[in-house]
C-alpha cells in the first residue's frame, strides 16, 4: 500500500491504492490495484487491477461517486495516467496518459479540497514534481473534477520527490514533501497556505451553504 493514504467513499467504503509486482517478471511491469472494505476494516476484499507499468496509485472520489486513481508511470513518456471507477474501485477503465500532468517516474499526491455543496466549487488537488525530473515541486487545482488541471503554483523550484497533501480544519492547505539544494532527500519541508495563495488571487473561499 501507499506511499500516501487511503479514503472513504460517500458510501461509506474504505478504499486503499496499492500496488504489486507478478512473480517471475521484471521489475517496471508492477501494476496498481486497490483493495477495500465494506465493513469498516473488518474485512477486506481485492478490488480491481490496473495495466502494466503502473504503480504508487491515489485516489479520490468524484462529486458524481466515480473514483479517480492517478498513477506512476513507467511507459518512459514523462505523464501521469489516469483511471475511473464507477463501482467503487471493483473495476476501472483502460489507463490514459495525462499530457498536462507532467512528471518523472515519481509519486505524486492528490486530495478532494471542496465541493460545491459547500463550499461553491468542485476542487480537487494534485501535487508532484512537474518536470522530467525530480525538480519544481508544484501545487494544481483541477475545477472539473480531475479532467482538466490549471498551471498551479510552485513551492521548491530546486530538486523534489515525494509529497503529500492535507487539508487542515480551518481549510488551509498543507504539502509534506521531500526536496534539497543538491538533491532532492536532504530534508523534509512542510508547507501551509491558503487557496488565494494557492490560485494567485483568482479563487477564494466562499462561506459553506447550509
Amino acid at each position: 500500500t501507499g506511499p500516501g493514504n487511503g479514503i472513504q467513499l460517500t458510501s461509506g467504503r474504505l478504499l486503499v491504492p496499492c500496488d504489486h509486482r507478478i512473480r517471475g517478471l521484471p521489475r517496471p511491469d508492477s501494476l496498481s490495484h486497490v483493495i477495500y472494505s465494506v465493513d469498516h476494516g473488518i474485512t477486506w476484499k481485492l478490488g480491481g487491477t490496473l495495466s502494466k507499468k503502473t504503480n504508487e496509485c491515489e485516489a479520490v472520489e468524484t462529486v458524481t461517486g466515480t473514483v479517480y486513481l492517478n498513477m506512476r508511470s513507467k511507459h518512459g513518456k514523462n505523464r501521469r495516467v489516469y483511471a475511473w471507477s464507477k463501482d467503487g474501485g471493483e473495476s476501472w477503465s483502460d489507463v490514459e496518459f495525462d499530457d498536462t500532468l507532467l512528471s518523472p517516474q515519481c509519486q505524486a499526491s492528490i486530495v478532494r479540497f471542496t465541493d460545491q455543496s459547500r463550499n461553491g466549487k468542485n476542487r480537487v488537488l494534485f501535487s508532484n514534481p512537474a518536470s522530467k525530473s525530480r525538480t519544481r515541486m508544484t501545487v494544481r487545482i483541477s475545477y472539473d473534477e480531475c479532467k482538466t488541471w490549471n498551471e498551479g503554483r510552485v513551492l521548491n523550484e530546486g530538486p523534489s520527490a515525494y509529497s503529500d497533501l492535507c487539508i487542515a480544519p480551518d481549510m488551509t492547505i498543507c504539502c509534506v514533501y521531500e526536496c534539497g539544494n543538491k538533491g532532492p532527500y536532504e530534508r523534509l519541508t512542510f508547507a501551509r497556505f491558503n487557496l488565494e495563495w494557492l490560485s494567485n488571487g483568482t479563487d477564494r473561499l466562499e462561506k459553506a451553504n447550509r
